[in-house]
């Protein structure tokens, strides 16, 4: 692999994970052409194929498997390091990355990161609110603030509550709609959530479909359509319970019940802003599992 370089081989690395360019292109914050023209760059320099261009994928070819595997190799000592320098990182200061899943990230984590703020004014954030999970041992955040059954054994973390499902609707949509059966109401469905609402919720998926008449990938979008009566939704109790347009109709689930956690990398134990904020976004979610558990009356 005489020539190559590291910013080749994190190259390599992201179209190896992507399979595609647009895919590394967002990865590595870069346009499709810029990917396309560095990765030919490379290739050239080399004089080696590193990916087989196959109906707009790309696969990976057996110098490009090589390739590869030292790009992975070279970017866990790479972010090792990063992680060993931070966590030797004593002061209150600096950025801290969080992610978060869509309720805790949009009702909670602002209010509580800017109380964090007056504390430690020297610090500053990236909040990333997401459904999926982001890998802390890659650095994609030093703090996820995760639902989930069973959190990874590597991480660091504080399993706040229960965090639980429940259905809900509008009254006006109620008084149109009757009393029918759950399964048989007109449904908003938030996709992230589709697969699991079939056996608790729709006897198969094909009636999930047939009874779904709004469909959507935003939690936002999800509760406004059912704040305007187009239909029930299924959502975390932490969003809706405290909303008095909106009447809980069935729940909470218990077979959808998961758990809430904060948790961070081991490496990062020892960096003072990133165990101080973990500790005060754990205690300050503790005081809210009413509404994560469906406990809370509204009202």
């Amino acid at each position: 692999m005489n020539g190559l370089e590291w910013n080749d081989l994190r190259l390599i690395l992201a179209i190896g994970r992507a399979g595609s360019l647009s895919g590394a292109a967002r990865e590595l914050k870069n346009d499709h052409s810029t990917v396309f023209r560095k990765l030919g760059a490379i290739e050239k320099r080399v004089g080696v194929r590193f990916f087989d261009r196959m109906k707009g994928r790309y696969k990976i070819t057996e110098a490009g498997d090589a390739a590869l595997r030292l790009a992975k190799s070279f970017e866990n000592d790479i972010l090792g390091l990063e992680r060993e320098l931070v966590g030797q990182d004593a002061r209150l200061r600096g950025n801290i990355k969080i992610s978060a899943v869509a309720g805790p990230a949009v009702i909670f984590l602002p209010k509580l990161l800017a109380g964090f703020r007056r504390l430690h004014p020297e610090v500053t954030f990236d909040l990333l609110s997401e459904f999926g999970a982001s890998d802390l041992s890659r650095r994609e955040a030093d703090i996820a603030v995760r639902v989930t059954k069973s959190p990874p054994d590597s991480y660091l973390g504080r399993n706040i509550c229960d965090f639980k499902f429940a259905a809900y609707a509008s009254p006006t949509y109620l008084e149109r709609s009757g009393s029918r059966p759950l399964a048989d109401h007109d449904w908003v469905v938030f996709e992230p959530m589709a697969q699991i609402l079939t056996p608790q919720i729709f006897p198969s998926d094909d009636v999930r479909k047939e009874r779904t008449v709004f469909s959507t990938n935003s939690v936002h979008s999800a509760v406004a359509a059912v704040q305007q009566g187009v239909g029930a939704l299924a959502i975390s109790s932490c969003l809706v319970d405290a909303d008095s347009r909106l009447i809980r109709i069935a729940g909470p689930f218990e077979k959808l019940t998961m758990q809430l956690w904060v948790l961070v990398h081991p490496d990062l134990r020892n960096t003072a802003r990133v165990t101080a904020l973990m500790h005060y976004i754990a205690r300050e979610l503790r005081q809210e599992r009413a509404l994560f558990e469906g406990s809370r009356v509204p009202g």
